[in-house]
């Protein structure tokens, strides 16, 4: 018998079962499988800064994908608010024709770093967003007010420039103004909590004085002096 037709037949079995072990291992991967998700991104930033306490002017959008990069619809996103407060207009969402899915964040109060998260099974995706102060709301007196001193002395006053939940706001100008005595600056930047101060130099006769301070788009704060 032909040697070579003996060898044929007896490799033709092993062949076999490479190919079967090998079918079933690309049967058990759904990479390529278009139906099923394997793979979120985030279609608006992952990193993103927003005002504490106000809702997001834009949604939280993912894509959901199966094989060759193919979207799929009518699949439920959920979501869920690790860290940082606040609320979302939906807890789970339904993909659309292109693969989106989205929800739109309102920030707790406080200046820190949230984190959302989407989630189909074993499929997550991240968005981290920092916290930051809102618009100036209040100009408010900070430590001692309308406090009664001697004719002639030093005081050093205060104020704190504050958001609608009362976290400071850094870097802001205030403008002070005297009735009356001498102050050391007109001017003043608020530190990162939102404080800036000035020394206020009293008159030498007793009396009534006024230390007056202003910034852009919120109501003067005001401090009257008793000078004994």
């Amino acid at each position: 018998m032909n040697s070579d037709f003996v060898r044929t037949v007896r490799l033709a079995p092993l062949a076999f079962v490479v190919l079967v072990a090998t079918q079933a291992a690309c049967g058990d991967n759904g990479s390529t499988d278009p139906s099923k998700p394997t793979a979120m991104a985030a279609v608006s930033p992952d990193s993103q800064t927003t005002a504490a306490g106000v809702k997001m002017a834009q949604p939280l959008v993912v894509r959901l994908t199966g094989g060759g990069d193919t979207p799929i619809a009518g699949t439920t996103v959920f979501w869920v608010i690790n860290s940082g407060g606040g609320s979302l207009t939906d807890s789970s969402s339904t993909t659309d024709a292109d693969g989106k899915a989205q929800t739109t964040y309102t920030p707790g109060t406080e200046p820190l770093t949230a984190n959302v998260s989407a989630s189909v099974g074993s499929i997550r995706t991240n968005f981290k967003i920092v916290l930051v102060p809102g618009p100036a709301t209040q100009l408010a007196k900070f430590g001692s007010d309308n406090p009664a001193a001697v004719a002639g002395s030093k005081l050093t006053l205060a104020v704190k420039l504050v958001d609608a939940f009362g976290n400071g706001i850094a870097d802001g100008t205030v403008n002070w103004a005297a009735d009356g005595g001498s102050i050391s600056a007109t001017t003043g930047t608020t530190d990162k909590g939102g404080v800036t101060s000035v020394t206020y130099t009293l008159g030498e006769q007793p009396g009534t004085y006024t230390l007056t301070a202003t910034a852009e788009g919120v109501p003067a704060a005001t401090f009257t002096i008793r000078a004994i």
